[in-house]
């Protein structure tokens, strides 16, 4: 049996946040995990539709000599979206994950499990888990820097560039189908997304006289794989490349730290037109078909 340990508040960034991203950075290039990579879970924990008042659902699975082995998590504010990641496949752990999901969320009880981690989904068949649908975690290799051309009048922000707080937050909120600005962040929210600032976030904007049109970040901080979230381009400059310059961009800059691939979670044709190949699949398994 494992010990299990919930997260203990509802504060975003305590104490258990740097273990959780810590396992998550030692398990992102285990294939059955990728499509939770710590830039997934840094990026849920600073975006204003974090539940936090799930946090403490969360849980945290560890061996008899206090190792973390694995860890249930919930995904922003849908509460029927259950990741079981773990860096060991052993029945006796995803089982007891299993329960807990189960116990904790029995009314949905839908958990993502890539179809590559075999183990534990011939344990969701065997517990009358059914996959209703899956989604593709897309990756491109890195073997070369990547070329692209901006149109005429476009620029791109130097890495060491100092970055617009507002045109940033603006230039994903229009890119993501809202009208207008976007509406001030609670103090609350406002002291999370401090965290977006970390270097490991790269941060890539396409810019016309100075004022922010498409963005791209790259989550990467070591091994072989980089995360790409989000992409935005604002309506009125779309189809111009700009979503390709600024994907290839902000990987070509994590290829210049060590990065040998970048993945995305995504079955969008944009990903797929600009190079990007399916890695694996991502299951929705839900209890009882409901």
């Amino acid at each position: 049996m494992y010990s299990i340990e919930n997260y203990r508040d509802s504060e975003r960034f305590n104490s258990q946040y740097e273990e959780i991203h810590s396992f998550l950075g030692k398990i992102a290039d285990a294939g059955y995990n990728e499509h939770f990579h710590w830039g997934r879970f840094d990026w849920m924990m600073a975006h204003p539709n974090l539940d936090v008042e799930m946090l403490p659902r969360n849980a945290l699975f560890q061996n008899e000599e206090g190792e973390l082995v694995g860890a249930v998590m919930s995904d922003t504010s849908f509460r029927d979206r259950w990741y079981l990641l773990h860096s060991i496949s052993d029945e006796t752990l995803l089982g007891q994950m299993m329960e807990y999901v189960t116990k904790t969320d029995a009314n949905t009880a839908t958990i993502k499990a890539n179809l590559s981690d075999t183990m534990l989904c011939k344990l969701l068949e065997g517990a009358d888990f059914e996959k209703q649908y899956a989604q593709s975690v897309l990756e491109i290799a890195l073997p070369h820097h990547l070329s692209f051309r901006l149109p005429q009048g476009f620029c791109l922000n130097a890495p060491d560039s100092k970055i617009d707080h507002e045109q940033w937050r603006l230039v994903i909120h229009r890119g993501f189908g809202h009208e207008g600005t976007p509406p001030e962040p609670s103090r609350e929210v406002a002291k999370a997304q401090k965290h977006l600032e970390i270097s490991e976030y790269i941060k890539v904007f396409a810019m016309k006289d100075g004022e922010y049109a498409a963005h791209c970040g790259a989550w990467y901080n070591g091994g072989n794989t980089a995360y790409i979230e989000p992409v935005a381009t604002v309506p009125e400059h779309r189809g111009k490349g700009l979503g390709r310059a600024v994907v290839y961009e902000a990987v070509n800059r994590a290829r210049q730290r060590g990065a040998k691939r970048a993945i995305v979670l995504s079955d969008q044709e944009f990903y797929k037109r600009i190079g990007m190949t399916k890695s694996s699949e991502v299951g929705t398994w839900v209890k009882n078909g409901k």
